[in-house]
C-alpha cells in the first residue's frame, strides 16, 4: 500500500449537513428571556445554542445550528425551531444535557427534538422550491455624495449609538430598498419593494454559487428592531431594519455549491435566525 494510499484512507470524511427541528416552549422561552434581561427573541435563541451546544463548528468548537429559522407564532404556546448543522439528534441532546440549565433544556422540550440527514448530492438542473426570512440590507460605501442632501436627511439609521440626527455614516446598515429610494426624486422611485428585494436574492445566489433564483415574491415584511452583543462589551447594539419571507422557486447549478450554500445561509445576521432556506415543492 502506497503512501497515497494510505493518506487518502485516513482522510476524514465531512460530516452530512443534518436538518434539525425542536418544538419551543414559548411560554418558558420568553420567562427565560426575562430572566436573562433579554428583549430579542432571535438574539436569545442565538444565545440560547450556543450556551447549549457551543458555536458552529466554523467558528471554533461546538454544534449549534447555523444558520437556524426560529418561527413563534402569535399567542400559541409552542413555536419551532429549525437549523442546519453537522451534529444529529442524538449528539445534539448529549450536549445540551451536559452544557445546558435546566431551563434551556426545557425550552428546547429535548425529547422531541428532531434530525434528518440532507441529501449528499444534488442534481444540476432540478428545479426546488424554498422560503426564507432575510434581512435585505446593503452597507453605505463613502460615495454617500450619490445621495441628495435634501433626501439623505429623511434617512433614519436608528442602529448603532453614534449617528448625529439619524444623519448615515460609511458602514452603516440600510434597507437595500430605503438606499435605492433615496437615490431617486421624491415619487420617482419606480420599482416596488418586492422586486428590489427579489434582485437583492437574486443577487446573493449569483455570488455564492450552487443555484440560481427563479422566481420569488413577498410573503411577509416589517421593520423589527434587532439586538446584536459586541464581543468588546457585556452587552448588545440596538440595530433597526427589514425582515423580509420570501418564497420562490430555484434551479440547482452545481451539487457541491448549493449544499454548501444550505449549510452556509444567505446574506448577513446567519446567527440570528436569517438566510436558512426551506426546502419546498416548486411553486406552479
Amino acid at each position: 500500500m502506497t503512501t497515497t494510499t494510505i493518506a487518502r484512507e485516513a482522510a476524514p470524511q465531512a460530516a452530512t449537513l443534518q436538518m434539525i427541528r425542536a418544538e419551543i416552549n414559548v411560554r418558558e422561552f420568553h420567562r427565560w428571556m426575562g430572566i436573562r434581561r433579554l428583549q430579542d427573541p432571535d438574539h436569545a435563541m442565538h444565545c440560547l445554542l450556543t450556551e447549549c451546544f457551543g458555536k458552529p463548528p466554523h467558528e471554533g468548537d461546538g454544534l449549534a445550528p447555523k444558520p437556524f429559522r426560529l418561527i413563534l407564532p402569535r399567542d400559541c404556546p409552542q413555536g419551532t425551531l429549525y437549523g442546519y448543522g453537522k451534529a444529529n439528534a442524538e449528539e445534539l441532546r448529549d450536549a445540551a444535557q451536559l452544557y445546558g440549565d435546566p431551563a434551556q433544556c426545557q425550552i428546547l422540550n429535548l425529547p422531541t427534538l428532531a434530525a434528518k440527514s440532507m441529501p449528499t448530492e444534488w442534481t444540476a438542473g432540478k428545479l426546488l422550491g424554498f422560503e426564507i426570512r432575510i434581512r435585505p440590507i446593503v452597507r453605505l460605501r463613502k460615495d454617500l455624495d450619490r445621495v441628495p442632501p435634501e433626501r439623505l436627511r429623511l434617512f433614519r439609521q436608528t442602529g448603532r449609538s453614534g449617528d448625529r440626527e439619524g444623519v448615515p455614516r460609511p458602514g452603516a446598515e440600510c434597507d437595500v430598498f430605503q438606499w435605492e429610494a433615496l437615490l431617486h426624486p421624491k415619487g420617482e422611485m419606480g420599482r416596488s419593494r418586492e422586486q428590489v428585494y427579489r434582485d437583492w436574492l437574486a443577487s446573493r445566489f449569483t455570488q455564492q454559487g450552487g443555484a440560481e433564483l427563479e422566481s420569488a415574491t413577498l410573503q411577509s415584511f416589517q421593520r423589527v428592531r434587532s439586538y446584536r452583543k459586541r464581543q468588546t462589551r457585556q452587552y448588545v447594539d440596538s440595530i433597526e431594519g427589514p425582515d423580509a419571507v420570501m418564497q420562490g422557486n430555484l434551479t440547482i447549478t452545481d451539487s457541491a455549491d448549493f449544499a454548501q450554500l444550505l449549510d452556509r445561509g444567505i446574506g448577513r445576521h446567519r446567527a440570528y435566525g436569517y438566510g436558512m432556506l426551506l426546502l419546498r415543492q416548486p411553486r406552479r
